[in-house]
């Protein structure tokens, strides 16, 4: 069977996309990714394609063409745009859909909206996201929460929960040291935050704690390894960093290839994320940095929501923190007070745990029985 997977906006390694889907539907079926950028891969399944395109509109014609050359059995669509794709072509080519949801889409786009206008935001582009949706034979998402949003009392028939879990051992491999990277490849971090900088994903945040821990931890270092959301932000965090003068506390690393992640992840001791709980689609995600950290047997130093509690502190996988400063100063003590015997056993059981559970092997089954389903319809 011919799988094809596009997306207007993610890059052809994308994580999920390429290492997880991609690979995974490759070990039965002949697999071509096609999006905007990235790699080019025409010799080895999965395949990589990349159609050129000044934009995430422009690019859904390329998209078109390149899927309509292909003729696969299955489309799976990445982005609600892409299911415009789909529904023009599925008649002319007789294949099944997926949609593959990544994220509360409809939340994500109300927050670009004033306070007061939010809401009618929410529900226009959630009643036509639905709409759009319905092309397709089946929806896999990262989690219920977004498939209860989008599909309600539709979902048992018709959609898949994939959490974001890390490829098994996926830190467990020889990476080249990028040049760039040599220098703070060489340096020991107390703590690492991975992903989007804004002011909801706590970038600013971790500069309160900072100020509030170097006193008493004048050696302590902190790696902020991600992608500011806006030059506004990106500005205030380095005024902050001046202003509490942590220049020699926070190391701040632009965003790097997914696979050199690992690189940096074991130079570290625990991993934060401290999100502000306000925020819905932050709330109700389990983030993909979360599972990373546990990957590589980092404890997490998080804020508290019921998701978290489940995960980190069911599970004793680190310490859980009200969204204010000096509450998440307090819990991030208690974590550098541990002995090195407890950090070790705390350490054993996010590797453990990530190993046993939070895989994407461990999805694979259930893929593969998802996708015996929708192709018999």
């Amino acid at each position: 069977m011919k799988i094809c997977i596009i997306s207007n906006s993610h890059p052809t390694n994308d994580v999920r996309l390429y290492y997880k889907l991609a690979i995974s539907l490759a070990k039965q079926h002949e697999v071509w990714l096609i999006t905007t950028n990235g790699v080019v891969n025409a010799t080895a399944n999965p395949y990589q394609m990349v159609v050129n395109s000044e934009s995430p509109w422009r690019a859904l014609r390329q998209l078109h063409a390149a899927v309509k050359q292909l003729k696969p059995d299955l489309l799976i669509c990445v982005e609600p745009l892409t299911l415009f794709i789909a529904r023009h072509l599925k008649k002319k080519l007789h294949c099944r859909v997926i949609f593959d949801v990544h994220e509360f889409f409809a939340d994500a786009y109300a927050e670009r909206f004033p306070l007061l206008l939010r809401y009618p935001a929410y529900i226009s582009y959630l009643s036509v996201l639905k709409r759009l949706q319905s092309i397709a034979d089946g929806v896999w998402s990262v989690n219920s929460e977004v498939v209860k949003q989008l599909l309600g009392k539709d979902r048992a028939k018709r959609s898949l929960v994939l959490p974001n879990y890390p490829v098994k051992n996926v830190w467990d491999y020889a990476c080249d040291v990028p040049g760039s990277l040599a220098q703070i490849c060489e340096m020991n971090f107390d703590l690492i935050y991975t992903g989007g900088l804004t002011a909801d994903r706590g970038a600013f945040k971790i500069l309160k704690l900072a100020s509030l821990l170097k006193h008493e931890y004048p050696m302590l270092k902190i790696l902020v390894l991600g992608k500011f959301f806006s030059p506004e932000a990106e500005n205030e965090f380095n005024r902050g960093t001046n202003d509490y003068n942590l220049n020699a506390v926070i190391y701040y690393q632009e965003w790097i290839p997914a696979e050199k992640i690992g690189l940096l992840l074991k130079r570290c001791r625990f991993g934060l994320w401290l999100f502000n709980p306000r925020n819905r689609r932050l709330k109700l995600s389990t983030p993909l940095k979360v599972l990373e950290y546990l990957s590589a047997g980092l404890p997490v130093i998080t804020t508290k929501s019921p998701l978290m509690k489940a995960l980190i502190e069911h599970n004793g996988l680190g310490v859980l923190c009200a969204y204010q400063a000096r509450q998440m100063a307090a819990a991030t003590i208690k974590m550098l007070r541990m002995s090195e015997s407890e950090y070790a056993q705390m350490s054993q059981k996010c590797l453990k745990m990530s190993a046993e559970r939070f895989n994407w092997e461990a999805l694979e089954p259930q893929i593969f029985a998802s996708l015996d389903r929708i192709m018999a319809k």
